[in-house]
């Protein structure tokens, strides 16, 4: 009777006689042979591919070493961004990749410098292409261009008055980038938060997440992928008087009463009202002479005791009436 293949050969595998087993000591020689074959063959295979691993390894190392050895002959030489114009308490200055900062013993800042402020420390600094930049407390902020710095963390304010033309200043930082159009604002970066308030002018927000317009007698907050919080602000109040404390040094030989109260007017984000046609026009005529050292309401207050003025803040601090 014909069968299929595979049926044949298992019908002569099953009249076979069963082979003999090998003794037991054979067969612990052999498992032993096999063991130490394939952990020869094993190591060899490790070996190997560590052996290539450290080799792309070192490859990657002298890449790196000879990138940074060009870096280093052909880097962008730093330059000088701004002076430090008025601080208060001590402030720390990091350069040139040192992992220390040390007390500021210099007034010029250069690209690639990290400031940092303590807790009751605050900076007024002259920004090379005009404007003011303030740095408050336990703020650290890098400078990473004449247009450019970096907020790692804190509270910056910026104001752009007497920038050169075209100036694009512009803030980063881990949750985006502000940048103005000729403004006085404070920008305050954490963890969690981007928050920018606008005093005056507009600015705008180039976020991680969202874009954002913010403009005069705005907050915008943005939190993650959240959507941008737009709550208002009168830019006065205690949340903007720091910024005060080491406003610009400024000369007022020649300078007309009227033209000073403006100045503090801007400086505290307060309008400036005369109660009387002849109290505004005093103002105009009446000169003033030395430089300004003081904060503005200080400073204020003495050089209204040189003229026949009064001034002072509204209830509200909205605005500073001046009378004669």
């Amino acid at each position: 009777m014909a069968v299929p293949h595979n049926d044949a050969v298992e019908a002569l595998l099953e009249k076979a006689a069963p082979r003999p087993a090998p003794p037991g000591s054979a067969e612990q020689d052999i498992r032993a042979a096999v063991r130490t074959e394939w952990t020869r063959v094993t190591t060899q295979r490790r070996r190997r591919r560590m052996t290539v691993r450290l080799a792309m390894a070192a490859s990657v190392t002298l890449v790196l070493a000879f990138s940074l050895a060009s870096l280093r002959e052909t880097g962008i030489v730093p330059v000088e961004v701004a002076s430090i114009d008025k601080s208060l308490g001590t402030v720390y200055l990091q350069s040139g990749g040192s992992v220390q900062s040390e007390a500021i013993d210099t007034s010029s800042i250069l690209s690639g410098q990290i400031l940092t402020t303590g807790t009751s420390s605050t900076a007024g600094l002259k920004w090379l292409n005009g404007g003011s930049l303030r740095i408050d407390g336990n703020t650290r902020i890098e400078f990473v261009a004449g247009n450019e710095v970096y907020l790692h963390e804190g509270k910056i304010y910026f104001d752009s008055f007497g920038a050169t033309p075209g100036n694009d200043f512009s803030i980063r930082s881990a949750h985006g980038i502000v940048s103005h159009v000729g403004t006085q604002y404070m920008t305050e970066s954490n963890a969690a938060s981007l928050i920018v308030s606008v005093r005056e002018g507009e600015v705008a927000i180039d976020g991680t997440y969202h874009d954002q317009k913010v403009f005069e007698g705005q907050r915008v907050q943005m939190t993650g992928s959240a959507q941008p919080s737009v709550t208002n602000t009168s830019g006065v109040g205690a949340e903007w008087q720091w910024a005060e404390t080491v406003s610009p040094n400024i000369s007022v030989d020649g300078m007309s009463v009227f033209e000073f109260l403006q100045w503090v007017g801007r400086e505290t984000g307060h309008a400036v009202q005369f109660k009387s046609v002849t109290a505004e026009t005093l103002a105009r005529n009446s000169r003033l002479k030395g430089t300004v050292n003081a904060e503005p309401r200080t400073e204020l207050r003495l050089r209204m005791l040189t003229v026949d003025l009064e001034a002072r803040f509204d209830s509200e601090g909205s605005a500073i009436i001046v009378s004669d």
